[in-house]
């Protein structure tokens, strides 16, 4: 009998029998993973900061190190995981996720980057506008071989939420636990009783508890679902907030494939910030759509206890495929303490509104996402019409802006990635986004939709860009920007 536990997403029979996944029934799962609500759920780690091993104010600097490690995602059953380490403790060990780096706009970050792992890797710095030379990403640096290092060095120019993680064999590197938080701070000072990064995954396991390393056609069509959700590496941990009080919860989807849509009962979220820092304009949502790659930072009050259970769920969300909703999955459970000091009143401005110059003469560049289905070896996916990495480079000017038109294929949605820069939505189908001047790098394109996006081209260098589900990108949705 497999080991292989039920999917959390209720996948239909047919497409389960296309794709030839083999699936357990649901009560052996529910004995794999334990009786739910039998014990108190253990407190949500938090991150440990990378020692800075600078004096230099002025000077963040680091030592990072990934290796082979092991992690407890099931009770008592123990993984073997690749995760990174903070090289400057003596007694560290991997973590999953890794040590958040921490530093201020306008600091320069050095990180000294030893790989003890077994194959070749590379670091990506999600989001941040760094030197081409330091992107991480195959187009712009040699793989770091086993035993080998390499020195990033950058500038940190935004103030926002960001995450670092491979960019070479990323299905397999990311799905193993290479990934970790990282902030920048420079942001207005916001009165919070706390402030939390939540990260979001999930993890294919079998029932010894190890990652489940065969991947099948539905693992490349739908970008690895896993059949355990994790916040902060942990499996349904709870927090512990005082009445009255607001946090800030900074919020990254590092999964693969899964799609996060959160909800917290009778709660709403005050979105302050995306990928690209705060909002000049924040808004209010009752739920949460985070797309794989995608960062958010809201704001949440907890005015009163509530009558019964309280935990922030992932609910479903259609993102193609006739996926089926599973229901509510709660991810972290809310316990309300004590009443706190109630929250001082927010800044007049978070930030002052800027956009991308464009105009009717602005040219236009067209994008179409595209999949093609092999029930047998597996999709693959394009680029107008190209893989990669057979795709030609497109050749832009240095300072020039452009519209990007990009269109997704019918069949499913995919979050749209580019590196070093950022953009803004100008247009979803024709119809303005009803939250304008926000700053992105990643935004899902909807199936069968069109988005455009206002791109100014800067850096120098050759950038990547990607659909962020990363079995598609590794299978051919990725294609080079040559910035002269």
């Amino acid at each position: 009998m497999s080991e292989r536990l039920t999917l959390t997403e209720d996948i239909p029979s047919t497409l389960r029998l296309r794709m030839l996944r083999p699936v357990l029934l649901l009560c052996i799962a529910v004995v794999l993973l334990g009786c739910e609500g039998q014990s108190a759920r253990n407190l949500l780690p938090s991150h440990v900061p990378l020692i800075d091993i600078n004096p230099d104010p002025a000077i963040t600097e680091v030592r990072l190190i990934a290796s082979p490690a092991r992690k407890e995602y099931l009770p008592g059953k123990l993984a073997d995981v690749w995760a990174y380490r903070d090289g400057a403790r003596s007694d560290s060990v991997g973590t999953v996720p890794g040590p958040m780096l921490q530093a201020r706009v306008g600091e320069q970050v050095i990180v000294h980057f030893q790989n003890d792992l077994p194959a070749p890797t590379t670091v990506h710095w999600h989001g941040l506008r760094v030197p081409n030379a330091h992107d991480g990403s195959m187009s712009s640096q040699h793989e770091i071989p086993p035993g080998g290092t390499y020195d990033y060095r950058f500038v940190v120019q935004d103030a926002g939420s960001f995450w670092y993680h491979p960019h070479i064999n990323a299905p397999e590197q990311v799905e193993k636990g290479l990934y970790a938080p990282l902030i920048v701070q420079g942001d207005p000072a916001i009165s919070v009783a706390a402030e939390r990064y939540l990260v979001l995954d999930d993890v294919k396991l079998l029932g010894s508890g190890k990652l489940d390393e065969a991947v099948d056609p539905l693992d490349i069509m739908l970008g690895r679902p896993g059949n355990v959700l994790l916040v902060n590496g942990q499996r349904e941990g709870r927090i512990e907030v005082p009445s009255g009080s607001r946090e800030r919860w900074r919020l990254v989807n590092v999964a693969n494939g899964r799609y996060f849509n959160l909800r917290l009962p009778g709660h709403r979220f005050y979105v302050i910030g995306w990928d690209g820092g705060l909002l000049p304009i924040p808004y209010v949502t009752e739920t949460l759509l985070i797309a794989p790659g995608e960062r958010y930072d809201v704001l949440v009050t907890f005015e009163s206890p509530p009558a019964g259970h309280l935990a922030l769920q992932n609910i479903y969300y259609d993102r193609g495929h006739n996926l089926q909703d599973p229901g509510p999955k709660d991810l972290v459970e809310v316990v309300y303490g004590p009443a706190g000091p109630p929250p001082a009143a927010l800044p007049t401005v978070l930030r002052i509104p800027s956009s991308v110059s464009v105009h009717k003469n602005t040219p236009v560049r067209p994008f179409v996402l595209k999949e093609i289905e092999d029930p047998v070896n597996g999709a693959t996916f394009q680029i107008n019409g190209e893989r990669w990495p057979m795709n030609t480079p497109l050749h832009v000017t240095r300072g020039s802006t452009e519209i990007w038109e990009i269109e997704a294929n019918p069949e499913m949605d995919h979050p749209f990635h580019l590196h070093g820069m950022f953009f803004q939505v100008l247009s979803i189908d024709g119809v303005p986004p009803s939250v304008q001047w926000g700053w992105k790098d990643t935004v899902n394109v909807p199936r069968g939709r069109k988005l455009r996006l206002a791109v100014q081209y800067d850096p120098p260098g050759t950038w990547m860009f990607h659909c962020h589900i990363l079995e598609h990108a590794e299978r051919g949705m990725m294609g080079e920007l040559v910035i002269d």
